[in-house]
């Protein structure tokens, strides 16, 4: 059934599965919005954004850079504002092209000095228009060059060098011994649209947006064995710079919200439900429907992705409303994670549970938008390695609300964001990314397999929430960290 915030629609005839057939027929009709960002915040300094985009902002085969560096820099265009709930620190290059049949690609590279770095193909498009991850592979995984070093590899030095590697684009299915540094595209359609992204987290204190080291250089192998570069393997691949459109459609969103019988808050709770990612309809439709069992007939919880996710990692979500009050506090146990700024010379620790932790505040999943966010080191600890996060508007942010007191602060946005006056400022998503863990890391979210036991397998690390008012929490003071 639907959930307290929807009943009396469905006693007037306006059932889940009726909502379902809607979903189908939006979609059917090309219902899809695409969003434009308007990041409120940076990592980079802008200098370095700027020389970022300006080296690698004209290459024939990747579109410019991607990322809330890159939305406001003059002459930004539409495919370099992240709107698919983007995080802080992180540098996407994104290539859309035609692969002719029998052909693949090779990619001569280097490894960035840099948190992170993933290659991953896009998966073909499913209902909702939403697009998962395909074949992917990671930093660490990838074989260097002879007579050069992973820097990525566990005890590794990360400023060492020399730093190469060459990886492959191969068409067809993913057979079940891959080559080494091979991709598959799971098509072998010349025809067929397809899509890849590069992902850069965190490079060290001064490095570009790539760490440093460049785009890969491409090389087009044709099934007659003819290898073609540059700007004429540009031509051969049509590589086009679309903006992703992989987000929630708006008359859907807006059924959803006025069938409750709460719309001014739905589907935000009081406190704050927190719930593990699985795909676009179980998170977004199906937080609608109260009965689990229900929710769960009507839209599965695979593990499909959606948003163009990262499969290293593994997103809670929870929808928010200010008008519970007027900030929220978010808090729990910081996992372990490698302080790589400003630039270190081994990981450390040599083993951390993830590679990599934030928590952001964005928009409906109708425009996908990111406003701020806090990463791992960025986040004040006290003892037992605690966080308390505390996200409002400007205007409501007291003075306690900051690291010096022991917490940090997040600015929550300007709410829904889209073309329409349905869109409420109030309601928003905050969404924490644990990117990367630790295989043997029990309380990981990667372990949770089943929705509704994130709290039990996660233990402390799971995020506890609650609303307050201004006045409220002034009263807590000012504590050491």
């Amino acid at each position: 059934m639907l959930n307290n915030r929807s009943r009396e629609s469905a006693g007037s005839g306006g059932t889940v599965r009726r909502l379902a057939a809607v979903l189908i027929g939006l979609v059917s009709m090309g219902a899809l919005v695409a969003a434009t960002a308007t990041a409120s915040v940076n990592f980079l300094p802008k200098k370095i954004a700027l020389e970022t985009n300006e080296k690698y902002g004209k290459d024939c085969f990747w579109a410019p850079p991607k990322g809330m560096d890159y939305a406001n820099l003059p002459g930004a265009i539409p495919i370099q504002n992240p709107n698919l709930f983007p995080d802080v620190g992180s540098t996407y290059f994104v290539a859309q092209y035609k692969l002719p049949e029998g052909a693949s690609l090779t990619f001569h590279g280097k490894f960035g000095y840099q948190r992170y770095m993933s290659w991953t193909i896009f998966g073909r498009p499913g209902q909702l228009g939403q697009i998962g991850a395909g074949d992917q592979i990671r930093d660490f995984r990838i074989k260097p060059d002879k007579g050069s070093i992973n820097p990525f590899r566990p005890g590794a030095n990360r400023l060492g060098g020399p730093r190469k590697y060459t990886l492959h684009i191969v068409s067809g299915d993913i057979p079940a011994k891959p080559a080494t540094n091979t991709l598959y595209t799971e098509t072998t359609d010349p025809d067929a649209r397809l899509g890849m992204s590069i992902r850069n987290y965190i490079p060290d204190k001064g490095r570009d947006g790539t760490g440093d080291v460049g785009l890969p250089k491409l090389v087009l192998n044709l099934a007659g064995g003819t290898k073609v570069r540059g700007q004429a393997a540009c031509a051969m691949l049509d590589p086009i710079e679309d903006v992703s459109k992989s987000t929630f459609p708006a008359p859907l969103w807006k059924t959803l919200v006025a069938a409750s019988d709460d719309p001014e808050n739905a589907p935000a709770t009081n406190p704050p439900t927190w719930e593990k990612f699985w795909n676009a309809l179980y998170n977004v439709a199906g937080i609608f429907i109260e009965d689990e069992a229900e929710r769960q007939a009507t839209y599965p919880p695979t593990q499909s992705g959606g948003f163009q996710n990262n499969p290293d990692t593994s997103y809670l979500l929870t929808p928010v409303s200010l008008k519970y009050g007027p900030l929220i506090t978010f808090s729990g146990k910081m996992p372990t994670f490698p302080k790589t700024l400003p630039a270190a010379k081994t990981w450390i620790p040599r083993k951390y549970q993830v590679r990599y932790w934030s928590l952001c505040a964005g928009s409906s999943p109708v425009s996908g938008l990111g406003y701020d966010c806090v990463y791992d080191q960025q986040v004040p600890l006290s003892k037992g390695r605690r966080y308390t996060l505390v996200v409002g508007k400007a205007k409501d942010r007291p003075p306690n609300a900051r690291a010096e007191c022991g917490y940090r602060w997040i600015n929550f946005g300007v709410g829904e964001k889209y073309d329409d006056p349905a869109a409420r400022d109030w309601v928003g998503t905050m969404y924490m990314r644990f990117m990367a863990a630790d295989p043997g890391w029990k309380q990981a979210p990667q372990r949770v397999k089943k929705p509704g036991t994130e709290k039990k397998i996660m233990g402390p690390y799971f995020p506890t929430s609650k609303y307050w008012t201004k006045a409220a929490f002034r009263k807590l003071g000012c504590k050491a960290k």
